[in-house]
């Protein structure tokens, strides 16, 4: 199996960081519209398209604040595939954050897209989004 894996430090503390990826407010900012109670065993709902008409439903599985969040798709175009986690560590810099995206059967293109937008998303719009205020979540991020 193969997972996409990135690591990215941003100007943030720990608990800003959290607050962007546990909460509705945060997700929304940088990823994309969500609805979410970010609590453990909920289903978070992520919509995308033009007018949200995809949606990705990712059961929380694990918060440990400050530290780890992980979630399960449990319907979407990744509920074959294992678990997002988002570890975050201190760092001098600010934060650290590791991401991983489980158990890919294969990397055709599909893996390949996803790879470059968890890159994008996590990379860019979420290290605007903690550093300058200002995201670019779905659907303004690029087509790529």
């Amino acid at each position: 199996m193969n997972s996409i894996l990135h690591k990215i430090t941003i100007e943030t503390t720990p608990e800003k960081l959290y607050h962007a990826i546990t909460t509705q407010i945060g997700l929304s900012a940088w990823w994309t519209k969500c609805e979410t109670s970010s609590k453990i065993d909920s289903v978070a709902r992520f919509l995308f398209g033009p007018n949200g008409e995809h949606k990705v439903e990712m059961k929380i599985k694990r918060l440990t604040p400050n530290k780890e969040v992980q979630w399960q798709c449990v319907n979407g175009p990744w509920a074959e595939t294992g678990l997002f986690t988002f570890s975050i560590s201190p760092d001098e810099r600010g934060a650290v954050l590791r991401f991983a995206h489980a158990d890919w059967p294969e990397t055709g293109d599909f893996y390949q897209h996803c790879n470059t937008k968890w890159a994008f998303f996590l990379c860019v719009s979420l290290k605007k989004y903690l550093e300058s205020g200002t995201g670019e979540p779905h659907p303004q991020d690029p087509n790529i």
